[in-house]
C-alpha cells in the first residue's frame, strides 16, 4: 500500500471470532467511549466489572490523561476535563473538535478547526502549533496528526515536522502505542477501509484487517499487545480487538453502538498534591514610597492525595538551591521530579529565610478582554504547615504538621532545605506582607479581574491543574483624584477560575 516503505508485513485477514468472545470482566483496564446522539450520545466509561456509566452527556472525543486519572472530552465545541468518576469538571478551551494529553499531563493538543493548538492544562495559555487535525500525543513527546489525507508528526515545540505516509489512500485516526514507537491508523482507499500499524523505528507497516467492513477508532491496550477498534459486522457498531502484530480479530461483548473508544492507561500509584488556589481576599490600598498599592491575602490549599514536598540543595559556593519534588507512592517508596523551581534566600524586615521562587503569581487583568495590565514582583514563598484549611472532606484527613522549620530561617549558609504543604494545610500570606500587593498608581478607573495563580509554569507535579487559579472582579475608582488613595470594590468572587464575569 505504501510505496515509501521498503518492508511491509501484511496479514490478509477476514473477520473471524476465534473461540468464545471475551466479556467486560476480561478487560485489562476501563474503556472510555462515545456514542452518537441518535444512540443516546455522550462519553461513557466501561469498567472492568462490566458496569457502564455516563461521564458527560452530549460529549465526544474522550482522551485519557497519561496517568489514567482524568478524561478530556469535547462538548458543545468546548474542551472539558474531569476525574475518571466525573468529578472535578472544568472547561479548558473553546472551539475544540478533539484533543489529546501531553506526555507529562501538563498540556493538551487541541484540534481547532484545522489548527493544532497546545493548551496549558490549567487553561491559562495557548500556542498555535501547526495546521492539521486528529492530533495524538505520544509518550515520547511527539504529536501525530492528519494533514491532506496523510500522517505527519511534530514536536510540541513546533520543530521536527516529518511526513510519515504518502500514498493514494486517506489516512486518519492516528493512535500511538504506549511506548511511542508504533502508530496505528485507519487507511481508506475507495470503498476499502482497513487498520494498519506503522513501526516508526524499523519502518515496517503491518496490515491488521482486510475485509468488507469499515474499521475506525484504533485504541491500544496499556501493555501494547492488543489494539481495539470499532467495526460494523452485524449492522451495529461494536468493539473488536486484534493482536498488534496481526491475527484474527475478536469481538468484545458488553457495549454496542459506539463511535469512538480509548483504553485507560495503567493508573499511576503516585500520591500527588493538588494545589487549590483560593480567590484573593482582604483587599486594601495603602500608599508606600509614593505609590498606591493594592494588597490582598493569598491562600493555596493542598487538597490532594499526598504532600507537596520540595527539597532544595546547593554547593556552598552557589547563591541559589536546585530543587526536586518528592512524590510518595501508594504502598511505599517515592519518586523524584527535578527542576520544579529554585530556592533563594530572601531578606525582609518581617522574615528572612529560603523561598521557593515562582510558586505564586498575582495579576491584574482588564475585565473586557482579559489582557494583562499589572503583574507582581513578589520574591517567593516559604511553604510550611502553619495554617490548616477548611476544605470539605480534608479537615478530618489533616494530620500533625510536618513542615514547621520555616525554611531554615536565619540560616544563610544552609546547603539543604526541606519545605512543603501536607494534605489539609494551606500556604497563606496576608495583605502587603512581603510583596503581597500590586501597584495601582497608573491604573485608570474601570472594571478589572485580580487573579491569583499557583505554580504558574506548572512545574509542580499535581493531580490536576485547572484549580490552580482563582480571581475576583473589582471596580477601581479615584473618587478624590489621582493624588489620593483609590477605592476598590469587589463585584464578584470566582474560585477555581482566572476569568470572573459579572
Amino acid at each position: 500500500m505504501k510505496a515509501r516503505f521498503a518492508t511491509v508485513a501484511a496479514a490478509s485477514l477476514a473477520f473471524a471470532v476465534g473461540g468464545a468472545a471475551p466479556h467486560a470482566a476480561t478487560l485489562p483496564t476501563a474503556i472510555a467511549f462515545a456514542k452518537a446522539e441518535a444512540d443516546g450520545g455522550g462519553v461513557f466509561v466501561w469498567e472492568r466489572t462490566g458496569r457502564v456509566r455516563l461521564l458527560a452527556g452530549g460529549a465526544h472525543s474522550p482522551a485519557w490523561s497519561p496517568d489514567g486519572r482524568r478524561l478530556a472530552y469535547v462538548r458543545d465545541s468546548q474542551l472539558w476535563v474531569a476525574d475518571a468518576d466525573g468529578t472535578h469538571r472544568a472547561q479548558l478551551a473553546d472551539d475544540a473538535t478533539s484533543a489529546d494529553w501531553g506526555a507529562d499531563g501538563r498540556s493538551l493538543v487541541v484540534d481547532r478547526a484545522g489548527a493544532l493548538v497546545v493548551v496549558q492544562a490549567d487553561g491559562a495559555r495557548e500556542r498555535v502549533l501547526t495546521t492539521g487535525a486528529e492530533p495524538a500525543w505520544s509518550s515520547r513527546n511527539r504529536i501525530a496528526f492528519v494533514r491532506g489525507g496523510d500522517l505527519y508528526r511534530i514536536e510540541p515545540s513546533g520543530r521536527g515536522l516529518r511526513q510519515l505516509t504518502a500514498s493514494t489512500a486517506i489516512e486518519s485516526a492516528p493512535a500511538w502505542s504506549p511506548d511511542g514507537r508504533r502508530l496505528a491508523f485507519v487507511a481508506t482507499e475507495g470503498m476499502t477501509v482497513d487498520l494498519y500499524v506503522l513501526d516508526l523505528v524499523g519502518g515496517n507497516l503491518t496490515q491488521l484487517t482486510a475485509d468488507a467492513f469499515v474499521e475506525s477508532s484504533p485504541a491500544w491496550t496499556p501493555d501494547g499487545q492488543t489494539i481495539g477498534f470499532i467495526a460494523n459486522t452485524t449492522g451495529v457498531d461494536a468493539p473488536w480487538v486484534v493482536a498488534s502484530t496481526g491475527g484474527p480479530p475478536t469481538l468484545l461483548e458488553g457495549v454496542t453502538r459506539l463511535v469512538e473508544m480509548q483504553w485507560r492507561p495503567f493508573v499511576s500509584n503516585e500520591e500527588r498534591p493538588d494545589l487549590d488556589q483560593q480567590a484573593p481576599s482582604e483587599l486594601s490600598v495603602i500608599k508606600s514610597q509614593g505609590r498606591f498599592r493594592l494588597g490582598f491575602r493569598s491562600a493555596t490549599d493542598n487538597v490532594g492525595e499526598g504532600a507537596l514536598e520540595i527539597e532544595g540543595f546547593r554547593p556552598a559556593a552557589l547563591p541559589t538551591m536546585q530543587t526536586v519534588q518528592r512524590v510518595r507512592l501508594a504502598g511505599g517508596g517515592s519518586r523524584l521530579f527535578r527542576r520544579v523551581g529554585f530556592l533563594r534566600y530572601t531578606y525582609s524586615a518581617s522574615h528572612d529565610h529560603w523561598h521557593l521562587m515562582g510558586f505564586q503569581r498575582y495579576e491584574l487583568r482588564r475585565a473586557d478582554d482579559h489582557s494583562l495590565l499589572v503583574r507582581d514582583r513578589k520574591s517567593g514563598f516559604c511553604l510550611t504547615d502553619r495554617w490548616g484549611n477548611a476544605a470539605s472532606g480534608f479537615t478530618a484527613r489533616r494530620k500533625s504538621p510536618v513542615y514547621t522549620d520555616y525554611c531554615a530561617r536565619g540560616n544563610t549558609k544552609a546547603q539543604a532545605v526541606m519545605q512543603g504543604t501536607t494534605v489539609g494545610y494551606s500556604d497563606v500570606y496576608p495583605a502587603h506582607f512581603h510583596g503581597q500587593n500590586l501597584d495601582l498608581t497608573r491604573v485608570p478607573a474601570g472594571i478589572y479581574v485580580l487573579v491569583h495563580r499557583a505554580s504558574p509554569n506548572l512545574l509542580i507535579r499535581e493531580l490536576r491543574y485547572e484549580n490552580n487559579a482563582a480571581s475576583v472582579r473589582i471596580r477601581l475608582s479615584w473618587p478624590q483624584g489621582r493624588s489620593k488613595e483609590p477605592a476598590v470594590r469587589v463585584l464578584a468572587r470566582c474560585p477555581a477560575t482566572e476569568r470572573c464575569p459579572s
